[in-house]
């Protein structure tokens, strides 16, 4: 195919682009999809002989093998070209599930789960950048917000086509690693026939909104990781998201668990009050995006949102101390509030961080900011997923609660270092152009 098939030279503008960013989405969702034995787990367990604590070291190992690919996965898009590097290991995380679902050993299983873990790692690498290549600055934080959408609904999509078709094949933990390779196999075809990466020249203009644009960059020159470790703004958007996340492995590992085991009731209600969490912060992801798009401003929100989340951890560490006779609706009151504090910071934060990175920075480093960030942050949820266990069997969940609190409490002191004020200025600065109907939408 020539370079001018593979390319777009053009900006695509309107629908065009909303479908490209569909098509990102999409991309991120099914390589999250891809891997979730959570709903198959007891029965992947029995089949090959394999018990909870050696595959909580397979999945440790997976995380860091992901961390690493992450990183050079960031490299390569820069270098290559997002959609170059994204459709080749799409198709080959199909195959590396298939590889998983003819598992008869631990060993082979193990080998399969890190071959998953780093193909995936490569193939996500490119989905962020690539939303920054079709999104203006106008609707950037809406469409990182959409991005957030993709790890958490595939948690959802797993356990449902689980529940709708482990009874047509016999109870089968392969039934679903066979699913999720043919459901990758048609993902990477349709990214295949309809993504294009942008030209060099388009990809390091700064965009303002569709039709706004500022000069762009020439080619940079020199080691991008050595540019972007120069800046410590770069550090603090990364050590800031690493903290939180320790939060955030967490409730999505132990959440039920912690829920269960310390306020004393069942299951089925503990995972209704996370389904709680996870849906409020879904929501208020979007709707604070959406509102940080209007204002053109991210710092207010990171940092107030950091201190609300802060303010509700420590009130829910507190809440535990009664154990069994803390009222219910007071742990769900919390816990909601606590997941609409965090959904005020994603969106933003990704935003805020692929700006200061083009602006301040270079255009061309999207990939590797990014990869900095993936390979940083999973060292920090790695950590959380080991030592969570240790420490909550060793003092409680309060006490692991408690770690989280300071660790969301040193997120919202590393959000007060990031680029930009606290409040918008008036009658001075650079002037926002008025939002198109397109713009407003940010990929939505």
């Amino acid at each position: 195919m020539s370079s001018h098939r593979r390319l777009l030279h053009e900006y695509p503008t309107g629908a065009r682009r909303r479908l490209l960013l569909a098509v990102v989405v999409l991309a991120l969702f099914i390589s999250a999809y891809e891997g979730q034995l959570a709903p198959v787990l007891p029965l992947l367990l029995d089949d090959i002989g394999m018990s909870l604590q050696t595959y909580g070291q397979i999945t440790a190992a997976s995380l860091l093998f992901g961390a690493v690919s992450g990183y050079l996965g960031g490299e390569l898009v820069d270098r290559f070209g997002r959609v170059r590097i994204l459709v080749p290991f799409m198709f080959l995380s199909a195959a590396a599930c298939l590889f998983m679902a003819m598992s008869q050993t631990v060993v082979h299983f193990t080998a399969a789960r890190i071959l998953l873990a780093f193909v995936e790692g490569v193939a996500m690498a490119g989905t962020q950048p690539l939303i920054r290549d079709f999104t203006p600055r106008m609707g950037r934080a809406q469409a990182f917000a959409f991005w957030s959408w993709g790890p958490v609904g595939a948690n959802f999509f797993a356990a449902a086509v689980a529940v709708l078709t482990l009874d047509l094949f016999g109870h089968s933990w392969r039934s679903q690693i066979f699913l999720m390779a043919g459901l990758a196999c048609v993902g990477a075809t349709i990214v295949a026939l309809t993504l294009r990466d942008l030209s060099p020249e388009l990809r390091r203009t700064i965009r303002l909104s569709e039709r706004s644009t500022r000069e762009g960059a020439p080619a940079p020159s020199g080691n991008r990781l050595r540019m972007l470790l120069g800046h410590r703004v770069v550090w603090a958007h990364v050590a800031a998201m690493s903290l939180l996340y320790v939060l955030l492995a967490t409730m999505n590992a132990y959440g039920q668990a912690m829920v269960a085991e310390h306020f004393g009731i069942s299951v089925r209600m503990a995972s209704a009050v996370v389904m709680c969490f996870w849906a409020s912060n879904l929501l208020a992801s979007l709707a604070f995006a959406r509102f940080s798009d209007r204002l053109q401003m991210r710092k207010p929100f990171l940092v107030y949102g950091a201190v609300a989340a802060t303010l509700l951890l420590g009130a829910l560490v507190l809440t535990m101390s009664a154990g069994a006779g803390a009222p219910a609706w007071l742990v769900v009151v919390l816990l909601t509030g606590l997941g609409v504090a965090l959904g005020t910071v994603f969106g933003p934060w990704m935003a805020s961080f692929s700006e200061y990175a083009e602006e301040s920075v270079h255009p061309d480093v999207q990939g590797v900011a990014f990869g900095l960030n993936h390979f940083v942050s999973r060292i920090f949820i790695l950590g959380a997923v080991l030592m969570a266990p240790v420490v909550s069997a060793a003092g409680g969940w309060q006490v692991w609660a408690t770690v989280t609190l300071v660790t969301t409490a040193a997120f919202a002191v590393a959000a007060t270092r990031v680029q930009g004020g606290m409040r918008r200025p008036r009658g001075g600065g650079e002037p926002v152009p008025a939002p198109d109907a397109a713009d407003r939408t940010g990929g939505a």
